[in-house]
């Protein structure tokens, strides 16, 4: 058989010895392997038949993020798997995430239970094929036996997409967004440096060992924040997106622009007809009037006309 073809069968098309002998006839299994040998071509894996997209772009930073958070890689002897637990609450999720990965999941969902102080919780999990593509992942984020990690090459691969997977998996909506992150000091700086390359600087919360909160206060941080991830939160998320920064009197400011009031108030707009058009109280708009200082054309005794 010519090298060529056998390299085309084997390592490109990769059917297995049994199979090649099939297709030649007098062929055995045995002279399929001699041949291989003789013309160098490496067994491969069992793990490597599995026929999965390389990890780059969107699926790169769905790893990248979920490995800030919830994921975890397990090391096997010649490969590497990817795996991740979800609350019960959270399937649609979880199954949101598996589908992310294609053909590198290879069976559903999985019903599991862990128990934490005495209590016993339910959950979803999935994992995807063992493979040699997952091994060069694996030093970023244990390099060396033990605990999980972040070291210093993991900010210049984190996106947009991978920062919203983190937030979803760690993050909470309180009255500003936070992460919660607990992998110890250096882990944390190393965090620190992924928020700083977005022109982010949240505020450490220490809450108990090396567990803490990372808190995005503040509303112009809040909003980059925010702009940064909306884009690709899925619809079983969208619950994590309702901070209470934004309640009534934000959405009042929201509603009341200082540049809008001027122009409006430069036409001579009533009072009442503006706040009809905005939808909120005469009263409100003629208090954020005397805030930004803005002169409105009032008839004389009537200022709400």
């Amino acid at each position: 058989m010519p090298e060529a073809e056998l390299r085309r069968l084997y390592s490109e098309k990769k059917l297995t010895d049994a199979e090649i002998a099939e297709l030649f006839s007098g062929a055995s299994v045995k002279r399929v392997r001699s041949w291989r040998k003789r013309f160098g071509i490496p067994t491969l894996l069992r793990t490597d038949r599995h026929e999965v997209p390389p990890i780059v772009g969107s699926l790169r930073s769905l790893l990248i993020g979920s490995m800030l958070g919830d994921g975890r890689l397990d090391r096997l002897p010649n490969s590497t798997r990817y795996m991740e637990n979800h609350a019960d609450n959270q399937q649609g999720y979880a199954e949101w995430k598996r589908l992310q990965w294609g053909s590198w999941s290879k069976q559903g969902l999985k019903p599991v239970s862990w128990t934490l102080k005495d209590k016993t919780f339910a959950g979803w999990r999935f994992e995807t094929v063992a493979h040699t593509a997952l091994n060069e992942w694996h030093p970023l984020f244990y390099p060396v036996r033990g605990p999980k990690k972040v070291t210093s090459l993991v900010p210049d691969l984190v996106d947009a997409f991978a920062l919203a997977v983190w937030y979803m998996d760690d993050g909470s909506a309180d009255w500003w967004p936070l992460i919660t992150f607990g992998m110890g000091a250096e882990s944390k700086q190393h965090a620190i440096a992924v928020f700083h390359k977005f022109g982010l600087s949240p505020r450490w919360v220490h809450v108990k060992g090396d567990t803490g909160q990372f808190i995005f206060e503040g509303e112009d941080q809040a909003h980059l924040f925010i702009a940064l991830i909306k884009p690709h939160i899925p619809e079983c998320m969208q619950y994590k997106l309702d901070f209470g920064f934004q309640g009534p009197h934000y959405q009042v400011r929201q509603a009341l622009p200082e540049k809008l009031l001027r122009e409006m108030a430069a036409k001579g707009v009533p009072i009442r007809r503006m706040a009809e058009e905005l939808g909120i109280a005469a009263t409100t708009v003629e208090r954020h009037l005397r805030k930004h200082g803005i002169p409105h054309p009032r008839t004389i005794g009537r200022p709400s006309l």
